[in-house]
């Protein structure tokens, strides 16, 4: 932990008296130690009348700076010096949202990510009592704990209780290392060694999950129970306990659904290999319906790309879903997104929904960044070089053949990546436009 500034003093030094005290005037305060013989000061009665005087005037500097508006470097309130963060990142967010074009300030999603540490680093420090604490206070040491408890403590997966990954406790540490290197940006500097905290910074190693490419019929399963847990018609097994202890058993309808359905977000992220925000902020306006092209405007990279469902050189990727993005275009209305959202203002991730269908199955569980490996598997499957489909994808060739690409060691016959996945659309248009949410 940092040393508190002392008040102005005398300190013995190799035989000789020396007078140490703060200097505010130049902005930084800085100590600054002088002979008490230069100052004239060579009893101790002369060096107690030096130390008084340099103490008033180091109370009269402070009140100068106070009246300036300023504050004394590493004085700062740590928590409050982070909720300055916040606000700022609330409003370069802002500045995103109103002019995406510029490329000013930062994404929604990042905000909310920096908004998520921030406030579980605060917490932490208030469970610890240094809830006042002070920025010059805060040493690597500290920060070292905190990381050490993200490491050890359980989280929430679903309906599971688990630890965090290394990747996960990594990325906490950037968004902290963030938020602090923002707050000593302020002159004067509010760490008085900020070079101190690259320790607890340091990146654990993190052993990265094999991509993954799935079977058929596991992708078909997922589909098929996402579609009937949207049937509006499904029961559902209800247990009651009554007062003496006696079980109940009944049926009843399961009325509750996702505002946007798993089921067309698994086809579009499945069949499109785009990211699952890309996926929820598509617009209709961005369909091409008679070339069969998609306009994917990507949030992590702020560049715009074209997605060829039908028609590219290189081979077709899903016609079939062309076909029910037009039945989905006739069912939208007036609505200005791909998916449905019912009352919200866009589309959401269904997070409760799709967990609920991942538990269900058994086998690996489909997730949306496993989708995208699964979708550059399959294409390399058919033929697609790993640089085309990484290039739809909205990433660079070598992440696709290093990090996304796994053997697809089962697949259906066919020339397009719907027909080796087994994801048909005419077998499933029915059933998946059996009911729209928004009309």
């Amino acid at each position: 932990m940092a040393r508190p500034r002392e008040s102005a003093h005398i300190r013995l030094w190799r035989g000789k008296h020396y007078l140490v005290y703060t200097d505010f005037t130049g902005g930084k305060p800085k100590e600054v130690r002088k002979s008490c013989a230069a100052l004239m000061a060579f009893d101790a009665v002369a060096r107690a009348e030096l130390v008084k005087r340099y103490m008033l005037q180091e109370k009269m500097d402070t009140v100068e700076v106070v009246k300036r508006g300023g504050r004394l470097a590493y004085d700062y309130g740590l928590v409050a010096s982070l909720d300055e963060f916040l606000t700022d990142t609330k409003e370069r967010a802002a500045v995103r949202i109103e002019n995406p074009v510029a490329r000013n300030g930062i994404s929604p999603k990042t905000a909310e990510l920096l908004e998520k540490s921030i406030t579980m680093f605060k917490d932490w420090l208030n469970s610890k009592g240094w809830a006042d604490l002070q920025t010059g206070q805060l040493d690597g040491n500290m920060l070292a704990k905190f990381f050490d408890y993200l490491a050890t403590a359980k989280t929430k997966l679903g309906n599971k209780s688990v630890r965090r990954r290394a990747s996960t406790v990594n990325q906490y540490r950037r968004t902290i290392r963030t938020a602090l290197r923002w707050i000593n940006r302020a002159r004067p500097p509010r760490f008085p060694d900020f070079e101190g905290f690259a320790h607890a910074f340091k990146m654990t190693r993190s052993d990265a999950e094999p991509p993954r490419a799935f079977t058929p019929k596991q992708l078909k399963d997922f589909l098929k129970l996402a579609l009937e847990r949207e049937d509006p018609e499904r029961k559902v097994v209800v247990v009651r306990f009554k007062p003496r202890g006696e079980k109940e058993r009944f049926e009843q309808l399961a009325t509750a659904y996702a505002a946007t359905p798993v089921s067309r977000l698994f086809l579009l992220l499945a069949l499109t290999g785009v990211r699952v925000g890309e996926a929820l902020a598509l617009k209709w306006d961005d369909v091409d319906l008679e070339r069969g092209r998609l306009t994917v405007r990507a949030q992590k990279t702020g560049k715009t790309r074209i997605l060829p469902l039908m028609g590219a050189p290189e081979g077709d990727v899903s016609p079939g879903l062309v076909a029910l993005l037009r039945r989905w275009r006739l069912e939208a209305g007036a609505r200005e997104y791909v998916l449905p959202h019912d009352d919200l203002p866009r589309p959401s991730f269904p997070k409760s929904g799709w967990h609920m269908v991942a538990k269900e199955l058994k086998g690996p569980r489909i997730g949306p960044q496993a989708l995208r490996q699964n979708f550059t598997s399959y294409a390399a499957s058919i033929g697609i070089p790993a640089a085309v489909a990484a290039m739809w994808q909205g990433h660079a060739a070598d992440v696709a053949e290093k990090h996304y690409r796994a053997q697809v060691l089962d697949r259906n016959p066919g020339k397009t990546i719907e027909e080796a996945m087994g994801l048909v659309i005419p077998q499933v248009d029915s059933s998946a436009c059996a009911r729209d949410q928004n009309t």
